[in-house]
């Protein structure tokens, strides 16, 4: 039997607040959302008290809109650095979605290299990464139980087209199949139900976690836009365009899931079923 709770969520516009809004409602928990501009910087946040925090609430946009844009990746620290501070003395615990680009950079270009939760720290690839281990580092000193997670390449339905898989999904019906960059870079592809199990399971948790969000699955992105392509199509007779002006990214991101799976959390949905719940 599991406990419910008063439960903040900011972010809950975006695609991952908005999908664990729902799912925790439908879970019997009491939820209220918060988005970034209306309610946080403009209105503040609630003088009332929560049974937990689960912080989302970010400036974003893909690659291009965040990875080295000083002021968002600023903005970002500041807006972390009030939500903590208010968290101190209005919940009982933080959930803090990190990312895997909280890594070292050493490891995000090293074949063959799952990324497991201890590595963290050092060196990021990117500003976007420094700025989550600043903050995963803020709530190691604050005043409040905090869970760490640190998400891989999530997707699912109603991801906006900054983001890989719905972008490649558009271009494919197009008749199209391109991918930013040179399409070798390995991710880790991640549906979002099997996210949001996390998520409820970090809600119920009292102990403090630091926990991968990933499969274990190395895919590039040329193997993925295959497999899309097949569920568009119906084959793989696809010529794909590599956009090799745009981005790259890290070469190598992928997880180490080895405590998510001794926590009985491993993932469900292959990258083949989770692509159609998205056609």
């Amino acid at each position: 039997m599991h406990n419910k709770f008063k439960i903040l969520v900011t972010g809950s516009t975006g695609f991952l607040g908005g999908h664990t809004c729902r799912h925790l409602e439908k879970q019997g928990h009491s939820v209220t959302g918060l988005d970034i501009d209306q309610d946080i910087f403009k209105q503040g946040l609630p003088n009332e008290r929560f049974d937990v925090l689960i912080h989302f609430a970010a400036y974003v946009g893909g690659r291009k809109g965040i990875d080295n844009n000083l002021y968002r990746i600023t903005k970002n620290i500041e807006l972390d650095r009030r939500v903590i501070e208010w968290a101190e003395t209005h919940v009982d615990k933080v959930i803090y979605p990190s990312s895997c680009a909280a890594y070292p950079k050493s490891l995000q270009t090293q074949e063959g290299t799952p990324m497991r939760e201890d590595m963290a720290g050092g060196d990021p690839f990117d500003m976007y990464g420094m700025s989550k281990l600043a903050t995963e580092c803020m709530l190691k000193f604050a005043k409040v139980k905090s869970h760490v997670m640190r998400p891989f390449t999530i997707y699912g339905p109603g991801q906006s087209m900054d983001y890989p898989l719905p972008a490649i999904i558009h271009r494919a019906k197009q008749g199209e199949c391109s991918v930013w960059g040179s399409g070798t870079q390995v991710r880790d592809w991640v549906h979002i139900n099997d996210a949001l199990r996390v998520f409820e399971y970090l809600v119920q948790r009292e102990e403090p976690v630091v926990l991968n969000i990933g499969t274990g699955i190395p895919l590039t992105f040329k193997q993925v836009a295959q497999i899309i392509y097949k569920e568009v199509h119906g084959d793989y007779s696809l010529n794909l365009i590599t956009q090799t002006n745009e981005p790259e990214g890290a070469g190598y991101r992928y997880a180490d899931i080895t405590l998510l799976k001794s926590l009985g959390l491993e993932p469900k949905i292959g990258l083949a079923e989770g692509i159609r719940t998205m056609l």
